[in-house]
C-alpha cells in the first residue's frame, strides 16, 4: 500500500533515467497504477508523494508546493475533476508543470491548462517509456 509520501528506496532496480524533477505529486484513485506511476518517476531520480483524491492532493500541495515540480493527475478522481484540481494547482502554483492521465482522450483538456504553464496528457495504458517521454517532453517545453 502507497503511503501519502513514500520513504522507502526506489522501487526498481536498473539505473535511473535523467531525472527532470525533483518531487513529483501523483493524485491516482487506482493503487496499482499509482504505485506503477511511482516506479517509473523514481527509476527517473524523482521523489514521489501520492494523493488518492483531490482533498490529499491540497493538503500535499499545501505542505510540499514549493518542493513539486510536477503534478500528474487523474481526470477520474472521486471527490473532484482532475480538470478542476488542475484549476486549483495553477491557481495556488502559478506555472506547476501538470500532466493529466486518463483512459478517454483529454488532450484538448491539457491544452487548456498549457497556456498557464507546461502541461500534457498521458493516456492510459501506458508504459515506462510513455511516461519517461511525456515527463521529458513537458520540461523541454518548459525550459
Amino acid at each position: 500500500m502507497l503511503s501519502p509520501v513514500p520513504t522507502a528506496p526506489s522501487l526498481s532496480a536498473g539505473a535511473p533515467a535523467q531525472a527532470p524533477c525533483q518531487t513529483a505529486l501523483v493524485v491516482e484513485d487506482e493503487e496499482p497504477l499509482a504505485v506503477l506511476l511511482a516506479r517509473y518517476l523514481e527509476r527517473m531520480g524523482c521523489r514521489v508523494l501520492y494523493a488518492r483524491d483531490g482533498r490529499q492532493a491540497r493538503q500535499l500541495v499545501a505542505q510540499h508546493g514549493a518542493e513539486v515540480a510536477l503534478v500528474l493527475v487523474d481526470c477520474g478522481l472521486p471527490d473532484i475533476s482532475g480538470a478542476e484540481l488542475c484549476g486549483e494547482i495553477r491557481t495556488a502554483i502559478p506555472g506547476m508543470a501538470l500532466l493529466l492521465t486518463s483512459g478517454r482522450d483529454q488532450t484538448a483538456l491539457a491544452e487548456k491548462f498549457a497556456s498557464g504553464g507546461p502541461a500534457g496528457f498521458l493516456p492510459k495504458p501506458f508504459c515506462r517509456a510513455d511516461v519517461e517521454n511525456r515527463v521529458g517532453d513537458l520540461f523541454a517545453r518548459a525550459a
